[in-house]
């Protein structure tokens, strides 16, 4: 570590704008905390509902909400605000994108995935596949790291072969953390004829995207993450210019231009954007959360949030290294392959992870079969948080606490 100082004095002062549960929050990867701003934000949109009912579509200009969030939210990938879309949900969008732009034919329709693609992702990708009449256990490509848990340079690059019609990864693998190389699969896919979509549910809001220049196709995510939108919350997707105009494969009447929406007519007129790819009415409450906190990262930036989240989760892996041995440090060192958060292996995992909630109200999350996922997020978490939770799973190992643990199931890990 150079003798500089501490970068998360940058953002020490948004901590503040974030509602914190007691003790110490590592969990921002799975469900991040609650802008203060976004109690207001539900509270104005109610006393809108409640004065203007149904003239909010007008008077309030409900009627565009969605497409008012773009230009907040395409900094954030590296877009243009007519190329992304607030929509819909992480599953539809893709089950979107698929019904839009698989299309196999001859030869030519098998979809890879990784092997520690979220377990949603690979539920929508079988349902296509059967829905065209192919063979998931033929047609469906699932491709693992040659040596341990991460992929190495270029291997996954080399599995996009020609015989794919789809490719769809990770900007970061959810499990181990590992950050994947975008400008590297976005050309290599290209090359090979292979439609790229990505699944950034685990990198918006932490890391800088550049999707025009690293030629991404497609691009879907959830915003309850690191976009701190709230349980449940909406979620976007990115479709590149020239691809936009397709006609959407799975249509809803909000897919419609927005001066036909309320003509009610037979024949669709997709909106000439991604607006194209809604399909129902838009979950106003889902997105007054949203705006809050894109409003928190226009002030902030993007690229300060990356410069804090990466010294956060260098400090966490050093001392890890220094005063933990017992744990297995799964997430790249390199900056250039680490997300935003810390994976752990241990075979005690879920039974630590489940010591630091209920008797150091540290949270964090267990993935199996024996992953401990830590995310010190950058607007809100700091470096004596890290050292706490550091000092915390010493005391867990040292003290053995975790064999009290009998009870191993959780609803929520």
């Amino acid at each position: 570590m150079s003798s500089s100082p501490d970068p998360t004095h940058e953002l020490t002062g948004f901590h503040a704008e974030f509602a914190k549960p007691p003790g110490i929050y590592f969990a921002g990867n799975s469900l991040g905390l609650m802008p203060r701003a976004a109690e207001s934000a539900l509270v104005r949109l109610i006393q809108e509902w409640k004065q203007h009912a149904i003239e909010g579509w007008t008077d309030c200009r409900w009627l565009d909400e969605a497409e008012r969030l773009s230009p907040a939210l395409a900094p954030l990938v590296g877009a243009d605000p007519d190329e992304v879309i607030v929509t819909g949900t992480t599953t539809v969008n893709l089950h979107q994108l698929l019904a839009t732009f698989y299309r196999p034919r001859g030869n030519k329709r098998k979809i890879l995935i990784d092997h520690h693609a979220f377990p949603s992702d690979r539920y929508a990708v079988v349902s296509h596949l059967r829905l065209r009449g192919c063979d998931p256990s033929n047609d469906l490509v699932v491709v693992s790291p040659r040596n341990g848990h991460n992929f190495t340079s270029g291997e996954l690059a080399e599995s996009l072969s020609p015989q794919l019609a789809l490719a769809i990864l990770p900007s970061v693998v959810f499990t181990t953390g590992q950050l994947l190389p975008v400008a590297e699969l976005s050309r290599a896919a290209e090359r090979q004829g292979v439609l790229l979509i990505l699944d950034c549910s685990h990198s918006i809001g932490t890391i800088p995207h550049h999707f025009h220049r690293d030629r991404v196709p497609l691009a879907f995510w959830c915003s309850y993450k690191y976009l701190n939108a709230g349980p449940g919350a909406v979620g976007g997707l990115f479709c590149q210019r020239e691809r936009l105009g397709s006609a959407p494969g799975l249509a809803g009447w909000w897919g419609n231009q927005p001066e036909t929406r309320f003509d009610m007519a037979f024949e669709m007129q997709p909106a000439t954007n991604a607006s194209s790819f809604q399909i129902s009415t838009p979950s106003l409450l889902s997105m007054a959360p949203l705006a809050a906190s894109l409003e928190i990262f226009q002030r902030a930036t993007i690229s300060a949030v990356r410069s804090v989240s990466l010294m956060l989760t260098d400090l966490f892996m050093k001392r890890v290294r220094e005063v933990l041995p017992e744990f297995d440090v799964v997430t790249p060192a390199e900056v250039n392959q680490r997300g935003a958060q810390v994976t752990l292996r241990h075979e005690e995992a879920r039974r630590i992870s489940l010591v630091l909630r209920r008797r150091h109200r540290i949270i964090g999350d267990f993935r199996a079969p024996d992953f401990l996922r830590f995310a010190p997020v950058a607007l809100y978490n700091s470096t004596e948080e890290v050292e706490q939770v550091v000092a915390a799973l010493r005391e867990t190992l040292d003290r053995r606490q975790y064999l009290g643990i009998t009870e191993l199931k959780e609803l929520v890990t």
